[in-house]
C-alpha cells in the first residue's frame, strides 16, 4: 500500500478519534489525535481548525486563536476558518481585528450566514444596535430560520426600544424554536418592559419549564408577580431564586424593593444596604469609616451622592436632621444640585461630588461618610419617621419674583406645569410616559394656561398639539436650560405642577409645591403600592394618580380633568 494512502487512512481515523473524544468532552485525547494528524500532515487547515475547537471548548481560548490563525494561513480561501478566527477574536474583545477576519469571509462568500452573523455581533459589541439589526436581518433574509441569529435580531430590537418589530422577531423564533428556554425568557423581559406582565409571566414560566432551576428565570416570575401586585409571590420567587444563588443581585434588589413597595421599613432598609453589591458597582468612598448610626455631636460626616438626580433629590429629604445633630455636615452632590442645596442646607458645606476624594483635605479631616440613599436606613424605619414638611428645598426668591412676572397677565385663574416623559429606555420609559396629545380631556380645562416643563425636544410635539387641538402650551424648559436652580424657581411660581414619575414630581415634592403625579399600574417602588388616587410618604404635597389598568391611561387622565375643574 503506497505511503499517501497510508497516511489517509491513518488521518481519517485520527480525525474520527479526535471527533469522538471532542463529543464526549475527552479534549485531552482530542487534542492528541489532532497533533498526530499534524504529525502527519503539518499544513492540514481542518486539523488546526477542529484543535482550535477543541481547546476553545477547553476553555484556552488564546491557545484556539493560534488554532485558527493558523488554519486562516494554510487555507486562505476557507470561509470557515476566517468566521472562527474572527468569533475568537471577538470573545477576546477585539473587535477590529475581528471586523478584518469578517470581512475576509465575506470577501469570500457574501452569503454567508456565520460570517453576518458574526459581524452582526461585533456591531453590537460596540453597542451599534441599528447596524448590528441591519445585519442580523441581511443573514435572515439569506436563512430564514437561523434560529441564532432570530434570536439577536428579536433581542436587539427589543434593547432598540423597537417593540413592535421586537414582537414579531420572537414570535417568528418561538415558531421555529418552540422548546428554545432563552428565546421564551428574552420575550418575557419583553413583555414585561412593555407593560404586559401576565404575558411575561406565562413567558417565563414556560422558559422555567424547558429548563428547570434557572435563576435568572426564577427571579424573572418574581418582576412579573411584582408588576401584577402579587406581592408576597413575588417575595417566594426571590426567597426561591436566592435559595438557589444567594448573592444574585437582581434578586437581592428587587426583593429589598418589595419589602419597600409595602412601606416595610424596617426590614426593607437593612435589605436595600445590598444595592451596590447586587448591582456589581460600588458606592462613592473616600475611604472614611461608615456611618452606622453613631452620635454627630462634634463629629463631621461626608453625604455622597447616588443614582439619579430625582433620588438624590429624594433622599435629600433626610438631610436637615442630619445637619441638626451632625457636628459638620459635606454633602457631595450632582454639580447641576449645588446651588439649590447650598440655598437649602444653609449650615451644611456643599461640594461637586467629582471633586470630593480622599486627597480633598476638608475630607480628610472627617469622622464618617455614607451614601445618601443609606440615609433612610437610621433616619426613616417606620411611616411615622417621614416628617410632614412642606418642603426642605429653597429656591432662589428673586428668581422666583422674576417667574410670577413672567406668568402673570394671562388672565387665567392658575398656571400649571406639566411634563409627560419619564424614564429611559432601560428604566421603564416606556410605562411611564405618556402621549401628550392623550393629556387633552385635562389640557382644555378653562381658567389654566399649561407651561411645559418637559426636558428634552419637544416644540414638535407643542407644534402638533397647537396644529391639531388648538392648545397653545409656552415651553419653560427652554428657559430653564439645564439648571436646576431655574427650574426650581419656575415650580414655585407655578400654581400647580402635574408630571408623570420623573425628576420633576421629586423636585416640585421637595419644594413643597402641590404636584400631581400620573404613575403607571406597576409604578417603582417609591411610590407604594395600590390603585387610584393616594398620597406619598416622602412628598405631603404630592397626589398620585395611579392607573387601575394596566397600560391604560384614560381614567387616569380624565380623574386629573375632574379634580382641576372641581378646584376651580
Amino acid at each position: 500500500m503506497p505511503d499517501h494512502v497510508r497516511e489517509d487512512s491513518a488521518i481519517a481515523r485520527l480525525f474520527d478519534e479526535a471527533r469522538h473524544c471532542l463529543a464526549t468532552g475527552e479534549f485531552v485525547r482530542a487534542e492528541a489525535s489532532l497533533n498526530s494528524v499534524l504529525a502527519i500532515q503539518h499544513d492540514c487547515a481542518e486539523a488546526h481548525m477542529l484543535l482550535g475547537e477543541v481547546k476553545s471548548r477547553a476553555g484556552a481560548i488564546e491557545d484556539a486563536l493560534d488554532c485558527y490563525r493558523m488554519a486562516v494561513h494554510f487555507a486562505p480561501d476557507l470561509v470557515a476558518a476566517h468566521v472562527a478566527l474572527a468569533t475568537t477574536l471577538l470573545a477576546l474583545q477585539l473587535p477590529d481585528e475581528a471586523e478584518s477576519a469578517c470581512r475576509a469571509a465575506l470577501a469570500l462568500d457574501r452569503s454567508s450566514v456565520p460570517a453576518l452573523f458574526c459581524l452582526g455581533n461585533i456591531h453590537k459589541s460596540r453597542h451599534d444596535l441599528e447596524q448590528a439589526a441591519a445585519v442580523y436581518q441581511s443573514a435572515v433574509a439569506i436563512q430564514p430560520d437561523a434560529v441564532d441569529v432570530l434570536h439577536q435580531l428579536a433581542f436587539v430590537e427589543f434593547r432598540r426600544g423597537r417593540y413592535g418589530v421586537a414582537d414579531q422577531w420572537f414570535e417568528a423564533l418561538l415558531e421555529i424554536a418552540p422548546a428554545s428556554a432563552r428565546a421564551h425568557h428574552n420575550f418575557g423581559l419583553l413583555q414585561l418592559e412593555t407593560g404586559y406582565a401576565g404575558e411575561a409571566l406565562s413567558s417565563f414560566r414556560r422558559a422555567l419549564q424547558l429548563q428547570p432551576g434557572t435563576v435568572e428565570t426564577i427571579t424573572c416570575i418574581g418582576h412579573a408577580l411584582r408588576d401584577l401586585d402579587r406581592l408576597d409571590e413575588a417575595m417566594e420567587a426571590y426567597d426561591s431564586a436566592l435559595a438557589l444563588r444567594p448573592s444574585f443581585g437582581d434578586a437581592v434588589s428587587n426583593r429589598a424593593q418589595v419589602m419597600l413597595m409595602r412601606s416595610d421599613f424596617r426590614a426593607g432598609w437593612p435589605a436595600y444596604e445590598q444595592r451596590f453589591d447586587a448591582g456589581g458597582r460600588r458606592g462613592r468612598s473616600a475611604g472614611l469609616s461608615r456611618w452606622q448610626g453613631e452620635p454627630l455631636a462634634g463629629r463631621t460626616i461626608v453625604v455622597f451622592s447616588e443614582q439619579g438626580l430625582g433620588d438624590e433629590i429624594m433622599f435629600a429629604s433626610c438631610l436637615p436632621e442630619l445637619v441638626e445633630v451632625a457636628g459638620r455636615v459635606i454633602i457631595a452632590c450632582d454639580k447641576r444640585l449645588q446651588t439649590l442645596f447650598a440655598r437649602s442646607f444653609a449650615a451644611a458645606t456643599i461640594m461637586d461630588r467629582d471633586e470630593c476624594n480622599g486627597s480633598n483635605p476638608e475630607i480628610q479631616e472627617a469622622d464618617f461618610e455614607i451614601s445618601i440613599g443609606s440615609l433612610p436606613l437610621y433616619l426613616r424605619k417606620a411611616p411615622a419617621n417621614f416628617p410632614a414638611i412642606s418642603g426642605y428645598l429653597i429656591a432662589d426668591a428673586v428668581k422666583v419674583a422674576s417667574w410670577r412676572a413672567r406668568f402673570a397677565g394671562h388672565g387665567v385663574a392658575r398656571t400649571i406645569g406639566i411634563a409627560w416623559r419619564g424614564g429611559t429606555l432601560r428604566n421603564r420609559g416606556h410605562l411611564r410616559s405618556i402621549d401628550l396629545e392623550a393629556c387633552t380631556p385635562f389640557l382644555v380645562q378653562s381658567g389654566c394656561r399649561f407651561v411645559s416643563l418637559q426636558h428634552g425636544e419637544v416644540q414638535n410635539e407643542l407644534d402638533a398639539l397647537r396644529e391639531h387641538r388648538q392648545i397653545d402650551i409656552r415651553n419653560v424648559a427652554d428657559a430653564t436650560g439645564a439648571s436646576i436652580d431655574e427650574l426650581a424657581a419656575a415650580i414655585i411660581a407655578l400654581d400647580l405642577v402635574i408630571t408623570v414619575d420623573n425628576s420633576v414630581a421629586h423636585l416640585a415634592g421637595a419644594l413643597g409645591r402641590p404636584v400631581w403625579i400620573l404613575l403607571p399600574f406597576s409604578a417603582e417602588w417609591r411610590y407604594g403600592r395600590g390603585a387610584g388616587e393616594g398620597s406619598m410618604v416622602w412628598y405631603p404635597s404630592a397626589r398620585l394618580f395611579r392607573q387601575s389598568t394596566v397600560r391604560d391611561w384614560t381614567a387616569v387622565i380624565q380623574n386629573v380633568a375632574q379634580s382641576i375643574a372641581q378646584d376651580d
